[in-house]
């Protein structure tokens, strides 16, 4: 399959989709509930553990250029770690988009869609992701660049709209439900920058490989602020963090939106708008990746019919939760844990002792 080539703000704007959605959805629930009035302590810690992180993966990739986690996998391990690294990213992708597609389904049939089925609206969002992906990957790229920055200007108006109405009280106990919470178990909360996941694949599609230390930094730059923004806006607008849970925590923000903003008369269909926008874009994203990484396992050139095929799996999947509780667990222990074992965890080591097997081998040629 040939890779088309992406410039670095296409490829910033792959990585920021990703946690865009998610933090719609259900990261500043998790985060809040987790940590309490520490939420924003926490979230700027985090951010910070983010930055590291980032930084030691550009440091780790300097030996790898354009060179993606499956190529950097059959470096140290031959072609067994390279398949088994492989299946895991295609599992963790068709998982988080098949949660991502249901959370979001149920969310949009609860505000707007009271008359759709959920399974029909899942089926409309992956009908245009892989339509989309019919027109190929330059497509989906180009799209993505338009869809993400208005889905990045709605959660920053979101974020200030209800500034006249913060106490900044809310911030207290300081630690919230005390310091391991907030500073070692609260570590969990790193999962919030899983898109760190697309960084691992993005090498080889870049037009110029120097891009990535910018894309890196401007990516998790982008999305710890948008972060940090929306948890401390809720943190400070609302009372009770815990009774947030039914819904879209950023969307239950834009219905209370102060008079200031009224401005715009439904600022609250804008937003659905721009977050359905997101959630097709998002879909469109990880298929494409989806079948990349398929492509680079097995070799195979049909592109359009295996994103078909991974569409079908993907419905299938978000259908067989039997309830808005099940789906809720598996985003707050699958996909999060989950999320820490194979992104921020596991491909991390994968670079270091791939930079140590390096390192040997190099002096060993001197």
């Amino acid at each position: 399959m040939t890779l088309n080539k992406i410039s670095s703000i296409q490829a910033i704007a792959l990585v920021v989709i990703v946690i865009v959605n998610h933090l719609v959805l259900s990261i500043t629930n998790n985060i809040t509930t987790s940590t309490g009035s520490a939420s924003l302590l926490n979230s700027i810690y985090v951010f910070v553990f983010a930055l590291i992180l980032v930084w030691l993966i550009v440091k780790l990739y300097k030996n790898f250029v354009g060179k993606d986690i499956l190529d950097i996998s059959q470096f140290l391990g031959g072609k067994v770690l390279k398949t088994i690294v492989g299946i895991l990213y295609l599992v963790y992708f068709i998982f988080i988009v098949s949660l991502v597609v249901r959370r979001s389904a149920k969310d949009l049939k609860l505000i707007y869609f009271n008359n759709f089925e959920i399974g029909t609206i899942i089926f409309l969002i992956l009908l245009v992701s892989v339509i989309a992906y019919h027109f190929g990957h330059s497509c989906i790229s180009k799209c993505n660049l338009v869809v993400t920055p208005i889905m990045f200007i709605l959660i920053v108006i979101v974020g200030f709209s209800n500034a006249e109405n913060f106490k900044f009280e809310r911030i207290f106990p300081i630690f919230g439900f005390g310091i391991n919470e907030t500073f070692f178990t609260g570590l969990s909360n790193i999962f919030a920058y899983s898109g760190i996941g697309i960084l691992y694949l993005i090498m080889p599609m870049l037009k110029d490989y120097k891009d990535f230390k910018k894309v890196s930094y401007f990516s998790v730059i982008a999305t710890g602020l948008l972060i940090i923004l929306s948890i401390g806006s809720i943190l400070l607008s609302f009372p009770f963090i815990k009774s947030l849970t039914e819904i879209s925590e950023l969307y239950i923000e834009v219905q209370n939106i102060s008079s200031f903003w009224q401005v715009f008369q439904r600022i609250d269909a804008i937003f659905i708008l721009g977050w359905v926008l997101a959630i097709v874009s998002y879909s469109s994203v990880l298929i494409m990746f989806i079948v990349l990484l398929f492509s680079k396992l097995t070799n195979s050139k049909l592109a359009t019919p295996i994103a078909m095929v991974f569409a079908a799996i993907i419905f299938a999947l978000s259908l067989i939760p039997p309830s808005a509780s099940v789906v809720s667990i598996l985003d707050t222990t699958v996909y999060k844990y989950g999320s820490i074992s194979l992104i921020i965890v596991g491909s991390f080591l994968i670079l270091i002792f791939a930079n140590i097997k390096y390192k040997r081998l190099n002096k060993n040629k001197s």
